[in-house]
């Protein structure tokens, strides 16, 4: 406020009372006269009048602040601090102003105390007025007005402050100082405030500090976490060193090693101070996680074997500790940790490969290589082979910690990938005691796929190793063991070999009772017949198999083939196929001797039967249509007249009717005939002009067998052939296909005078079976001629047999033998 300037002096005492006064004239008057009077007695007037503020009105308690501020009066201080917790903000401004024209300490720490005014404008004007009329000066006192709460908002706008004068600099300015005693002296400084750019400061002072600063710094460092400290510390490593840091270091980082393992175990590991490095990793190490790996392979380079072995084992432990909880369903972090593990094998496998490496570190990294292969056994297969030529006792009893099985499966794949393998094993296996590598040795022939391979093998383990106790592998837990050294004692001969075996016959396992058996029976063992078949009851099949055909070259076919019905209908096809096949064979063998005397019902019967069993029958019969043998030939055709017949087996009887062989082709045509394919009627035609009149006859039945309409035409030609099996035929043949009236050829038949024209009239009349043609046959049973009188019987027996009863005692005494069997055989239908 600017008042206009009055020359005439009054009392200063009348002038604050005309402040009070109306005429706003008088008051600017008396003002601007209050401002410069010269009396001495108007400070103390003008501050006797503001003490009394409360009580007098706002219009002349302003200019008098005003005044007081001009005049400077310093007395007034504690006024305008009064007045500054006022609500009105005309006083409060008015107050801040008289304050900013009294520059003094004072005055600086009242306006400090109103930075956190609840007036946004007085606060403005408080910042404003310390930067612009204090500046950098202002920083003892901004310090000494610090809040013990540094989450107090006055504390923020005092640092807020400090960090717009720059202040901060002036303060690292003065605490870095060669000297400790100056570092000292401003070190309480520092700590009033939490500023990551101090930490160099402390860290460089740490080491000449006094033990209660020392806990200071502690104490501040202590509000960083690790990951924030490192970089200071890694700074102060490239200044300063590390010399005098180690408690603080302790205390800072490794007592919360937890919170930054990766980073403070890279940190410790670029110390130079080796002692230090020595005496913190062991408590380190014994702390790792997953995200420690890359820098634990780091600590395996140290100098000291003691370190290298605890984080070896250490990252051993971490190795499956971490496959263990990636595996478990419960852990929330598999995922995460299945990456890290990939990821590790995936770094050891290809250090693995590396060749540019030092033998001590190799072999840390190959002990690695071994923990992990010992959740994932497939990953040492592309290193097997040079870990057991350069590290056999090495890599043997690491695997010797895997399952047995698993240890002979890697074996087995490798033996089976190169047999060479099999000599490194015989020559590791010389001087060795190791029951575990024995175990495999034994077991280890079986998986050479070459016999020659494993026969050298077993040969060259048991020469370079007769003399070894067998007994206790003869007990072992694993059957394919206890059977590998069942052939070793049967190979070495070893004493009471045969009662061994005799005992292994009971073992639990069917390949150990099996081997039992096998080496029995190489043995030459008297009773082994008896013990095959007993062991036709095992329980196992591929015991009772081995059983029947270990018994099928010992025993002939009369007492093979009862053992062999026992697994015709056994649950096991495999027996049941064998069982049947051999059966089958059998069968056929019987079958085939025995044709011509067999009945055509039993031929028919028992040739659907074997092909039943066995459906190779049908190929072997038509193969003997194409051998050198007329005999092997016809009875192949009379064969298949008995069996199913395929396409195949129709193109070979198609071929075989140019057989030279009379006998073959009449077989042919009537095999071809009872197959019943009315296609086939084109190509049995052509044997109408067969020399032979059997061929004829055979095919005039064939054709009529087939059914269809137009063979009549074919055979009518037939029914005045010279030849009577070939008319007798035909009349047969049209009968049944057209059921024409062929009466009349039958009786001039009978009235021919040949008894063969007579009896084969007789033959179709009975193939006819027509009831009309009874009164025509009864003669003929008293008829001189065997053959006539035969057919006869045999022609009623067909359409009537219940009327031979009357004719029985006559037949009974009819010098024939052949008319008396059928006679005995008919008695049976018509009694």
């Amino acid at each position: 406020m600017i008042w206009p300037f009055i020359s005439n002096k009054k009392d200063p005492e009348l002038l604050i009372k005309e402040l009070e006064t109306l005429d706003v004239q008088a008051r600017q008057d008396a003002f601007h006269q209050l401002i410069d009077h010269p009396d001495s007695k108007t400070d103390q007037l003008v501050l006797a009048a503001l003490e009394a503020f409360n009580e007098a009105p706002k219009d002349v308690i302003l200019p008098l602040i005003e005044v007081a501020g001009q005049r400077k009066i310093t007395e007034a201080l504690p006024i305008f601090k009064a007045l500054l917790k006022e609500k009105d903000s005309q006083l409060r401004e008015s107050a801040l102003q008289a304050l900013v024209a009294i520059p003094t300490q004072e005055s600086l720490d009242i306006m400090i105390s109103c930075l956190n005014d609840s007036d946004p404008m007085i606060k403005q004007k408080v910042q404003n007025a310390i930067t612009e009329v204090f500046g950098k000066d202002a920083l003892g006192a901004l310090i000494r007005a610090l809040p013990i709460d540094r989450n107090s908002s006055m504390y923020f706008e005092i640092v807020s402050l400090m960090e717009h004068l720059d202040l901060f600099s002036v303060i690292k300015e003065n605490f870095d100082q060669p000297d400790p005693m100056i570092k000292d002296f401003y070190f309480d400084t520092l700590t009033n405030f939490n500023r990551p750019d101090f930490i160099p400061l402390y860290l460089d002072f740490y080491p000449e500090a006094s033990q209660p600063r020392r806990e200071k710094i502690t104490e501040i460092l202590l509000d960083y976490p690790p990951l924030e400290l490192l970089p200071f510390f890694h700074a102060q490593l490239q200044t300063s060193g590390f010399e005098g840091l180690a408690p603080l270091c302790d205390r800072a980082l490794i007592d919360r090693f937890s919170q930054a393992k990766e980073e403070i175990l890279s940190f410790i590991l670029a110390l130079n101070d080796t002692r230090y490095r020595l005496r913190v990793l062991p408590g380190l190490i014994k702390q790792l996680d997953p995200y420690c790996f890359d820098a634990a392979l780091e600590i395996l380079k140290e100098g000291s074997s003691e370190i290298r072995t605890l984080t070896l084992n250490a990252l051993s432990a971490l190795i499956k500790r971490t496959y263990e909880r990636m595996n478990d369903k419960a852990e929330p972090n598999r995922s995460t940790l299945a990456a890290f593990y990939d990821a590790w094998e995936k770094q050891i496998v290809a250090m693995m490969r590396e060749r540019e490496m030092s033998d001590e570190f190799r072999k840390l990294v190959r002990r690695l290589f071994y923990a992990l292969t010992q959740n994932r056994h497939a990953l040492i297969r592309p290193f097997i082979k040079e870990l057991f030529q350069k590290n056999f006792h090495e890599t043997y009893f690491f695997l010797k910690e895997w399952e047995f099985d698993e240890q002979f499966g890697l074996f087995h794949w490798m033996v089976n990938e190169d047999p060479s393998f099999g000599s490194l094993i015989l020559t590791a296996l010389n001087g060795n005691v190791d029951d575990n590598l024995w175990r495999v040795a034994l077991k280890l022939p079986e998986s050479f796929a070459d016999i020659e391979d494993r026969e050298f093998f077993k040969r060259n383990l048991i020469t370079r190793n007769r003399n070894t106790s067998i007994d206790k592998f003869l007990k072992d837990s694993d059957h394919g063991v206890r059977a590998a050294a069942l052939e070793f004692a049967s190979e070495s001969r070893v004493n009471g070999l045969i009662d061994l075996l005799k005992s292994a016959t009971k073992d639990p396992s069917p390949l150990v009772r099996k081997t039992a058996l096998h080496c029995l029976n190489q043995q030459h063992f008297p009773q082994i017949q008896n013990f095959l078949v007993e062991a036709l009851g095992d329980p196992d099949e591929s015991i009772i198999f081995y059983a029947m055909t270990q018994l099928k070259q010992m025993l002939p076919a009369p007492k093979f083939a009862p053992l062999l019905v026992r697994f015709v209908n056994s649950i096991s096809d495999k027996l049941r196929n064998y069982a049947l096949g051999e059966i089958a064979q059998l069968t056929k063998e019987r079958y085939m001797a025995n044709f011509n005397n067999l009945t055509p019902e039993v031929r028919k019967l028992a040739g659907k039967a074997i092909q039943k069993i066995d459906q190779g029958f049908s190929d072997q019969i038509i193969q003997d249509l194409y051998s050198l043998d007329p005999q092997t030939r016809l009875q192949a055709a009379l064969l298949l007249e008995n069996i199913k017949v395929d396409n195949k087996g129709r193109d070979a009887l198609l071929a075989a009717m140019k057989d030279p062989s009379k006998l073959v082709r009449a077989a042919v045509v009537k095999t071809l005939g009872v197959i019943g394919d009315q296609n086939l009627i084109k190509n049995l035609i052509s044997f109408f002009n067969d020399p032979d009149p059997r061929v004829r006859a055979n095919t005039i039945e064939a054709i009529s067998t087939l059914g269809d309409r137009q063979a009549i035409q074919i055979l009518l030609p037939y029914l005045e052939d010279s030849n009577n099996r070939i008319r007798a035929n035909a009349i047969v043949g049209i009968r049944k296909i057209g059921n024409l009236n062929v009466m009349p050829i039958l009786q001039k038949m009978l009235a021919h005078r040949d008894a063969g024209m007579k009896a084969s009239a007789i033959w179709a009349m009975g193939e006819i079976n027509d009831q009309n043609f009874l009164s025509f046959l009864y003669p003929y049973f008293a008829d001189r001629d065997d053959t006539i009188r035969f057919n006869a019987i045999r022609a009623v027996a067909r359409i009537a047999p219940q009327t031979l009863s009357q004719y029985m005692p006559m037949l009974r005494k009819d010098p024939s033998p052949q008319i008396k069997k059928l006679v005995s055989d008919l008695s049976y239908k018509v009694i």
